[in-house]
């Protein structure tokens, strides 16, 4: 049967509009996915969705600095002027740090450690003349006196480093008047706190900008000195500390002066003593004469008391007794610069 051209017309236009009705679903439904993508967003892509980014832009707008070209180039100078500052101070800072020590032999650096004790001992202080008694060894009691040990080769350059920081804690001791130095107990670090290097790292900041904090190995060894000193001294010992050239810091400051040395309080005592028995021997004179305490006349003025008058020197007062841990800070630039 053959079909007519009117039919073969129609058939015609029936499979024209079903491709072009199946050409505009295919077109609804890409651009149905686009617009879900665009909303949602791509997670293979990782491209944020419109809400994201609404969210985003609300965040942005309503943040205390606004992301604008102003606050941008404030944030790149603020950048610049910390890199500057932080540059300056430690510049400051690491200007008393002491350059590496040289290589010794344990041999030569106990010779040298007692050169050094000995001439400690001997500065001038209140005990005979002399800072420190014979038997303060400044915190080297295990590799001197009687039973001193060699120190082994590992530990000579820890321990040299050591030496050079209580020598000149010491000698600003001398220079300040400090009376005695009674000990020096050298703080070693607990196990796993500290390597032998004791190096430590400043973190680095992320994203960009590492000339901001590059990491900066730095030491800190402690010490604990206690020593006797008039106020006098004691003060001009902590300002000849915080203002040396090497980064110090005093912690666990105390200091106290001994009852039985205060002249104040012994002077008090004797006065209080005095008039007790003064007071005991008068009224037993009073009893056994059985005599009634006279009044004085009218018009008359009793006799005025000798009272004891206090006079206190400062300088000839005693000492107070002070305590106090000191932290000692090295850079290391001193140690790269002589690489």
């Amino acid at each position: 049967m053959s079909l007519s051209k009117q039919q073969m017309i129609g058939v015609g236009c029936g499979c024209a509009f079903l491709a072009v009705a199946g050409f505009l679903g295919y077109m609804l439904f890409d651009a149905a996915s686009a617009r879900s993508k665009v909303e949602i967003g791509d997670e293979e892509s990782g491209d944020p969705g419109l809400e994201e980014a609404k969210a985003a832009f609300v965040q942005y707008n309503q943040a205390p600095v606004f992301p604008s070209d102003g606050s941008i180039r404030s944030v790149e100078s603020n950048k610049n002027q910390y890199v500057a500052w932080r540059t300056a101070a430690l510049e400051l800072a690491s200007k008393g740090d002491c350059p590496p020590p040289a290589a010794e032999e344990p041999s030569v650096f106990k010779q040298r450690l007692q050169a050094e004790v000995r001439r400690m001992g001997e500065l001038p202080g209140g005990v005979n003349g002399h800072i420190a008694a014979p038997t303060c060894l400044f915190g080297f009691e295990q590799y001197l006196g009687e039973n001193g040990i060699l120190p082994p080769s590992a530990a000579v350059p820890r321990l040299s480093e050591q030496l050079a920081a209580i020598v000149r804690v010491v000698d600003i001791f001398a220079t300040s008047g400090v009376f005695e130095v009674k000990s020096v107990q050298r703080i070693e670090a607990k196990d796993g706190a500290d390597k032998d290097d004791d190096a430590r790292k400043v973190s680095k900041p992320k994203g960009k900008g590492d000339s901001v904090a590059k990491p900066l190995e730095w030491t800190c060894l402690e010490y604990k000195f206690s020593v006797s000193a008039r106020p006098a001294a004691l003060v001009q010992m902590l300002n000849s500390i915080s203002s040396d050239m090497r980064f110090m810091v005093a912690k666990n400051f105390s200091f106290r002066r001994p009852e039985a040395a205060d002249m104040i309080l012994a002077s008090m005592s004797a006065k209080d003593s005095d008039e007790a028995k003064t007071s005991s021997s008068s009224s037993g004179r009073r009893r056994r004469r059985g005599a009634a305490v006279e009044q004085p006349k009218l018009g008359e003025e009793a006799a005025p008391q000798k009272s004891s008058r206090l006079v206190v020197d400062p300088e000839l007062d005693a000492p107070f007794d002070v305590e106090f841990t000191l932290a000692v800070y090295d850079f290391g630039f001193a140690r790269k610069e002589a690489k």
